[in-house]
C-alpha cells in the first residue's frame, strides 16, 4: 500500500469551513464518510487541548476510574498533569477505554463527560488581545516594508497578522529571512511528520485528524498525519540575510533536535508518552525521508512564501491488541480525539473567542492511502526545491538505517520462520541488477522492461503445481521449489541482492512503497502462496499447515497443548483450529471455480468427487506471483499520451498507486509481465479484477448497518465501468481468494502458517466475512436490494437464537436488520419491538426500508407500501447504528429503539424525501451518544442543555449536545439542525 503523508504545501489549500459543535468522536475501521478538502496552510500544525466548565474532575487511579465509568459515560479523557510551575499539560482522548492500569503518564487527572474537553501541552496559546501590541505594530510594518499586503489576512479562510506574529514570537515555529530587503521576505519552517502505521483486523491502516475545529470557529475537514513545527533557538527576528545552505541542510544548527521532535509530536500531539512510545512502537528506518518544498505560496499567509523542511517519520504499533494501546483507539481503530490548549465550544460564542493556537482534532485510522495522482491536489502557488544561489537543489535526501538496528518484532521470542532463497536466485538478479543499470528509454517502464526481458514463465512447472496440488504426496517443500517457475519473484530479491554496497543508487531507489523491505515482500508472497496451498488441501494436510505452519522438515504441526514451545500463541491456534468455518473457505473456493464437483456412478453407487480447475488455479498463481510487484517504486510506469487519463493520471505521470499501476501494465502492456501474458482472455479478465478498488465496507454488510445503495452502488460501478459488465460471479468469489491469501501471508513468516488470521484477527469477524462471501459474490448478477434481501433472510434464518419464523409485512426488513445490527442483543431488541408506539414502528419501518439505488425496493411484502411504490431518497446509514444497540448498558431496548427513530424523524425533517434523491445516501453520525445511557441525555437536558441533529453538508449530519446559548446562535446563523425531543421516550417510561 502506499504512503498515506502528504507534504507540507499539500496540506495548505482551499478548504471547506463552516461554524459547527464537536460531534464527538466513534469507532470504525474505515475512514469517515466525509470527502476530505486538502488545504495550503498551517491550521493542522499547531497542538491544543480543551478544557470546559461546569465538568467536574478529580485525580484517581486510572484503573479505578475507568472501572467506574467506563459503563455510564460516552468518552473518557486523560489529562496529563504538569509539574507545579507550568501551566502547561498534554492530553489525548478516546471511547472504549479498558479498566486496566494504563501506562500513558505516571500522573494524570481523569474526567468522564460526553463532550471532549481536557487541557493542553506543547504550544503557549494566546488571546489576540494578551499578544505584545508594540512588538505585534513592530512586526506588521516590517512586513509592510518587505512589500506583504497584509489587507487579504484574517479572512476568507486566510490566518491573521496575529496568527503569524504568535506563531514566530511565543512558538518560536517559524523566522524570517530577506526581512529587510523589498520582495524578498521568506518565512522558514520545519516540521516533523509521523506516519503511525497500525494492523487492523489484519489491514494496514494508518492515523491521520480528518477534522479540525478551530479557534475561530471554523471547521477543516482534511485527512492530515501527526504534524508539529520543531522549534526554533534563534529569535524571528534575528538577521538571516537571504536562506543559507545551513537553513536547507538536514540538521540544521538553529533549530531542536529533529529526532526528539518525533518523540514530541506524538507526546503533544496524541498524549503518548516518551516511555510509552519505547514500550508500543518502533520506527521503520527505510520509510524516514527528509525533504525540502521551496518557495510555497500558500493561502494561509497571501503573499508570503515559504520554505518547508519536512521530516517524515514511520512508527509501527508493536501490538495492537495489546491493551495499553487502546487510547488510540486500538484494536478495532475507533475513533478519538484530541483537544489542543484552552479549547472549548462554550468560549468560542465568548466576545474574545478562543486562544490563538487552540483547536480539536478528530483522529481516525484509515487504510493506508495510494499516492495522490498529479495533478489532483488544489493547485494553488507554485513551489519548487533551490539553493540560496537559485540553483536547483534535490528535493529529496534519503536516510539509510542505522547498522546493527532491526525494526522487525521477533513476536514471543521466537525467530520468523522464513524460506530460503531459491538456489538460482542469485545469477538471475545479477543479471537483472545488470539490465537495469543500462541507460535505455522504454516506456512506460525501463526498469520493468529490463528486468523481465528473456524472461519466460515455465509453464509446464505450473500446470504441474495445478495437477499434483491435492496429491497428498505433493510436499509443501516440493511446492516452494516449484514456485521459481514465476520469474516476476525474483524482483522482490533485487534489494537483499544490492544491499551490500554496490549498485547502492539503485538500491535507495527500489524501496517498497508499503515502507517494508523488498525481502519480506517476498516472504509475504510466498506466505500466500502457501496459504493457497493449505487451503486446497484442507482435507489433506492443510487445516493443520494454515494454523500451526511447518516443523523444521517441512511437516505440518499438529498442536494440542498451550503449552507447546514450538509455536507463538498456542492457545489461539488451538481455539482457531477447533472453531474457524472450514466449509466456509471450501464454498468460497467452489464458487471461484478452484474446486470442482465431479459426479460419477457405476452400477453399484454413485459418488462425488473434489478435483481441481487446473486452468483457473493457474490464474491465481500468476496473479499472486505479480500482485505486489509494484510496490517496488522503480518500476512504476509513466502513463502514455495515448492512455491518458487514467485513473486521474496524465500523460507523463508515474502512476503511484501499485494497484493501479498493474492494472496499467496488464491493460495496454501484458507483454511485460511474463506470468499473465499467456493466460487466456477469460482468465485474464478475472486477474484483472483483482486490482479494482470497491470502495465496499465490509462491516456495513455484515452488520446491516447501511442501506443496499451506500454498500454495493460504487462496487457496481467499478465492475460496470473498468470491466464492461463481463465480470461473473466465480471472478468476484476470485477476487476474495485472492484478498483472503493475501491478507492470510501478510506476515513475513511463511513457514509459521497463517499468522495475521490464526494470531491477530478476531476469529468470529473472519467466519462472519467468510459467510458474507458468498452472498456479496452475486453482485456481479443480481441487484444491489437483492443481494442485500438474501443476506437478510439467511442472517435471520441462521441466527441463534432462532427469532421464530421468517417475518412478513411492514416491519420485516426493519426486523431484520436491526437483528443483524444488535447481533447479541437481538433478542431483547426484538422483544421491544412490539412495545414501541405506532408512529415509532412507521419511522423505523419505512426508513430502514429505504434502498438508496435508483429504481430498487425490496420485496413489497416486506415493506410499507410507500417504500415499495414511491420510491424516494435520500436513505439514511446511521453511523454506529450497531454500536448504539449493542452498549445499551440498563438501558431499556424499546427506549433505544425510540431515540432511534426520533433521529430518524430528524434527519427527514432536514432531508425530505424526494423521488430525484432515490439514489442518493446520507450519514447521520450518532458518535457522541451511541454509549451514553438514555438518562444521561436526560441529565444534559435537565441541566439546560439540548440534544440536536446537525446538517453538516449535504451527505452529512451529526448528533450534537448544545447549550441554549449555542442554540440562539445556530438560529441566528441559519444552520439547519433538528432538535431531537427526548420527550418521546416519556411513552415507554413504566
Amino acid at each position: 500500500m502506499g504512503n498515506a503523508t502528504s507534504c507540507a504545501c499539500s496540506a495548505e489549500g482551499p478548504h471547506s469551513e463552516r461554524r459547527s459543535m464537536l460531534h464527538a468522536c466513534g469507532s470504525t475501521d474505515e475512514p469517515a464518510p466525509t470527502q476530505p478538502v486538502q488545504r495550503r496552510g498551517d491550521e493542522g500544525e499547531e497542538e491544543i487541548i480543551c478544557r470546559s466548565p461546569g465538568v467536574s474532575t478529580k485525580q484517581v487511579d486510572s484503573a479505578e476510574f475507568f472501572k467506574e465509568v467506563s459503563e455510564r459515560t460516552a468518552l473518557v479523557y486523560i489529562e496529563r498533569l504538569p509539574p507545579s510551575n507550568d501551566s502547561r499539560s498534554i492530553a489525548s482522548t478516546t471511547d472504549g477505554l479498558s479498566s486496566r492500569q494504563s501506562d500513558i503518564s505516571s500522573r494524570m487527572r481523569t474526567k468522564a463527560m460526553s463532550m471532549m474537553q481536557t487541557t493542553g501541552l506543547g504550544v503557549l496559546a494566546m488571546l489576540p488581545g494578551n499578544l505584545d501590541k508594540t512588538r505585534l505594530a513592530s512586526f506588521r510594518e516590517k512586513l509592510r516594508l518587505a512589500g506583504i499586503d497584509t489587507t487579504r489576512w484574517g479572512i476568507g479562510g486566510a490566518k491573521s497578522i496575529e496568527h503569524l506574529f504568535w506563531e514566530a514570537y511565543e512558538q518560536r515555529g517559524c523566522i524570517f529571512t530577506g526581512i529587510h530587503l523589498l520582495g524578498r521576505l521568506k518565512r522558514v519552517t520545519r516540521l516533523v511528520k509521523i506516519r503511525l502505521v497500525a494492523e487492523i483486523y489484519g489491514v494496514d491502516h494508518v492515523l491521520f485528524s480528518r477534522m479540525q475545529f478551530l479557534h475561530d470557529g471554523r471547521t477543516v475537514e482534511r485527512k492530515q498525519v501527526p504534524l508539529r513545527k520543531l522549534q526554533w533557538n534563534s529569535r524571528p527576528d534575528e538577521e538571516f540575510g537571504e536562506c543559507t545552505e545551513e537553513l536547507y541542510d538536514e540538521v540544521c544548527p538553529y533549530v531542536e533536535n529533529w529526532q526528539m521532535g518525533c518523540r514530541k509530536t506524538l507526546e503533544e500531539r496524541l498524549g503518548l508518552t516518551q516511555a510509552w512510545q519505547a514500550k508500543h512502537l518502533v520506527e521503520d528506518l527505510e520509510a524516514y525521508r527528509y525533504t525540502t518544498e521551496d518557495d510555497v505560496r500558500s493561502a494561509g499567509y497571501p503573499g508570503l512564501t515559504t520554505l518547508y523542511c519536512i521530516h517524515e517519520v514511520s512508527f509501527r504499533v508493536r501490538d495492537p491488541a495489546c491493551a495499553g494501546v487502546q487510547v488510540i483507539g486500538l484494536p478495532e481503530g475507533n475513533e478519538f480525539a484530541t483537544a489542543e490548549g484552552d479549547f472549548n465550544f462554550h468560549s468560542q460564542q465568548d466576545d474574545d473567542g478562543l486562544a490563538i493556537g487552540t483547536q480539536l482534532n478528530i483522529w481516525a485510522w484509515g487504510r493506508e492511502s495510494c499516492t495522490t495522482p498529479p495533478g489532483s491536489g488544489d493547485g494553488t502557488g507554485t513551489h519548487g526545491s533551490r539553493t540560496s544561489g537559485g540553483s536547483p537543489r534535490p528535493s529529496t535526501i534519503s536516510r539509510v538505517s542505522r547498522k546493527g538496528r532491526e525494526s522487525r518484532i521477533l513476536r514471543d521470542g521466537l525467530p520468523p520462520r522464513r524460506v530460503p532463497q531459491p538456489a538460482m536466485a542469485l545469477k538471475v538478479t545479477e543479471k537483472m541488477e545488470e539490465r537495469m543499470r543500462q541507460d535505455r528509454l522504454r516506456p512506460p517502464s525501463n526498469m520493468l522492461w529490463a528486468s523481465m526481458e528473456g524472461m519466460r514463465t515455465d509453464w509446464p512447472r505450473v500446470k504441474r503445481i495445478a495437477a499434483q496440488i491435492l496429491d497428498p504426496k505433493y510436499t509443501l517443500h516440493r511446492f516452494n521449489a516449484d514456485l521459481s517457475a514465476f520469474p516476476e519473484l525474483n524482483l522482490y530479491l533485487l534489494d537483499d541482492r544490492m544491499d551490500d554496497g554496490a549498485g547502492s543508487e539503485l538500491m535507495v531507489n527500489t524501496k517498497m512503497s508499503s515502507g517494508r523491505s523488498i525481502g519480506d515482500e517476498y516472504q509475504r508472497t510466498i506466505g500466500a502462496f502457501f496459504a493457497i496451498y493449505w487451503m486446497m488441501r484442507l482435507d489433506i494436510d492443510g487445516k493443520e499447515g494454515f494454523t500451526n505452519g511447518v516443523d523444521d522438515h517441512w511437516k505440518p504441526l499438529s498442536i494440542t497443548d498451550e503449552d507447546d514451545i514450538r509455536v507463538s500463541q498456542a492457545d489461539k491456534r488451538i481455539n482457531f483450529m477447533k472453531n474457524a468455518q472450514w466449509d466456509f473457505f471450501r464454498t468460497l473456493l467452489m464458487n471461484a471455480g478452484l474446486l470442482e464437483e465431479k459426479k460419477s456412478s457405476s452400477f453399484f453407487k454413485s459418488a462425488t468427487k473434489i478435483q481441481v480447475n487446473e486452468q483457473r488455479l493457474e490464474s491465481l498463481l500468476a496473479l499472486t506471483a505479480i500482485h505486489d510487484i509494484m510496490k517496488m517504486n522503480v518500476l512504476l510506469p509513466v502513463v502514455q499520451k495515448e492512455h491518458e487519463p487514467y485513473r486521474g493520471y496524465v500523460a507523463g505521470d508515474t502512476i503511484g498507486d501499485h494497484d493501479h499501476a498493474l492494472s496499467y501494465i496488464m491493460e495496454y502492456y501484458p507483454e511485460m509481465l511474463p506470468s499473465f501474458r499467456e493466460l487466456e482472455p477469460e482468465e485474464k479478465r478475472g486477474v484483472q479484477l483483482s486490482q479494482c478498488n470497491f470502495c465496499f465496507n465490509h462491516g456495513w454488510f455484515v452488520q446491516a448497518e447501511a442501506p443496499p445503495g451506500a454498500i454495493f452502488t460504487k462496487f457496481r460501478e467499478a465492475l460496470i465501468r473498468d470491466h464492461k459488465s463481463q465480470m461473473g460471479q466465480r471472478d468476484v468469489a476470485l477476487y476474495f481468494v485472492h484478498w483472503l491469501t493475501d491478507l492470510a501471508g501478510a506476515e513475513p513468516s511463511p513457514l509459521a502458517g497463517c499468522d495475521k488470521f490464526v494470531t491477530k484477527f478476531p476469529l468470529p469477524v473472519l467466519n462472519s466475512f467468510l459467510r458474507s462471501f458468498e452472498f456479496i459474490e452475486k453482485i456481479a448478477s443480481h441487484t444491489e436490494t437483492e443481494v442485500m434481501e438474501e443476506y437478510l433472510k439467511t442472517r435471520w434464518m441462521e441466527n441463534i437464537p432462532w427469532p421464530g419464523p421468517l417475518p412478513t409485512g411492514d416491519a420485516a426488513i426493519a426486523r431484520m436488520r436491526l437483528l443483524c445490527m444488535a447481533q447479541m442483543n437481538a433478542p431483547w431488541v426484538l422483544r421491544d419491538w412490539d412495545e414501541l408506539v405506532d408512529q415509532d414502528k412507521d419511522v423505523l419501518s419505512l426508513e430502514l426500508s429505504r434502498t438508496g439505488c435508483v429504481g430498487q425496493s425490496f420485496s413489497a411484502n416486506l415493506v410499507p407500501r410507500d417504500a415499495s411504490s414511491r420510491l424516494e431518497g435520500p436513505a439514511f446509514l446511521v453511523y454506529y447504528g450497531p454500536a448504539f444497540l449493542q452498549n445499551m448498558g440498563n438501558d431499556e431496548a424499546v427506549k433505544r429503539l425510540g431515540l432511534l427513530a426520533e433521529i430518524y424523524r430528524s434527519a427527514r425533517e432536514l432531508w425530505p424525501a424526494e423521488v430525484a434523491k432515490a439514489a442518493v445516501n446520507v450519514t447521520i453520525r450518532i458518535d457522541m451518544i451511541k454509549s451514553l445511557s438514555v438518562s444521561a441525555m436526560h441529565e444534559a437536558t435537565a441541566k439546560g442543555d439540548v440534544w440536536l441533529l446537525v446538517k453538516h453538508n449535504e451527505t452529512e449530519a451529526f448528533v450534537e449536545q448544545g447549550t441554549k446559548r449555542k442554540l440562539n446562535k445556530m438560529i441566528a446563523t441559519s444552520q439547519n439542525f433538528q432538535v431531537l425531543d427526548l420527550a418521546c421516550l416519556n411513552a415507554y417510561d413504566a
